[in-house]
C-alpha cells in the first residue's frame, strides 16, 4: 500500500487571514497600552463651576452653618465623636461637589488626593481614623475649624 501526499503550494493560502490576525493583535496591544497609560496617569483635574460671586457666598454661608451646627451638637453631647467625624466628612465632600462639580463624595482618600484639592484632602484624611475605627479619637473641634478654613478660603 503506497500513500502519497501532495503538498499544496504556499501561494495557494490566502494571506488575508494572517493580515487580519496581525491587525487584530496590534489593535489589542494598542488598546492595552492606552488603558495602562490612562490608568497610571489618572489625575482628576477640577474646574470650578461657573458660579456667581453671590451664589458662591450663599454656598459658603450654608456650609459654615452646617459646620457651626455640628460643632454645637458636639459640644452639647448630642452626637458621638465618630458620628461627628462622619458628618464632617460628608459636609466637606458635599461642599466640594457643590462648588466644583467633582463628585468627591464617591471618591476614596487616594482619589481625593489626586484631585489636587489639598485642603479637602487634609480634612477628609483627618476624618478617616476616627470615622472608621472604634478606638481612634480625634479632636473634632480642631477638624471642624480646619474644614471651616477650607470653606472660607475657597475662591
Amino acid at each position: 500500500m503506497q500513500i502519497t501526499v501532495n503538498l499544496q503550494d504556499m501561494k495557494s493560502y490566502s494571506p488575508i487571514v494572517l493580515l487580519v490576525a496581525g491587525i487584530v493583535f496590534i489593535m489589542l496591544i494598542g488598546m492595552a497600552v492606552v488603558f495602562c497609560v490612562i490608568k497610571l496617569n489618572k489625575k482628576t483635574v477640577y474646574i470650578d463651576r461657573e458660579i456667581s460671586v453671590e451664589d458662591r457666598e450663599k454656598i459658603k454661608k450654608k456650609y459654615i452653618a452646617y459646620l457651626n451646627g455640628l460643632e454645637e451638637r458636639s459640644k452639647a453631647g448630642k452626637v458621638s465623636n465618630r458620628r461627628a467625624y462622619q458628618e464632617l466628612s460628608k459636609i466637606i465632600r458635599n461642599y466640594t461637589y457643590e462648588t466644583t462639580g467633582v463628585k468627591v463624595h464617591n471618591y476614596t482618600l487616594d482619589e481625593i488626593k489626586n484631585t489636587n484639592m489639598s485642603g479637602v484632602y487634609n480634612v477628609v484624611s483627618e476624618c478617616y481614623a476616627p470615622e472608621f475605627s472604634i478606638d481612634k479619637n480625634g479632636n473634632i473641634y480642631v477638624s471642624i475649624d480646619k474644614a471651616r478654613k477650607v470653606v472660607e478660603g475657597w475662591n
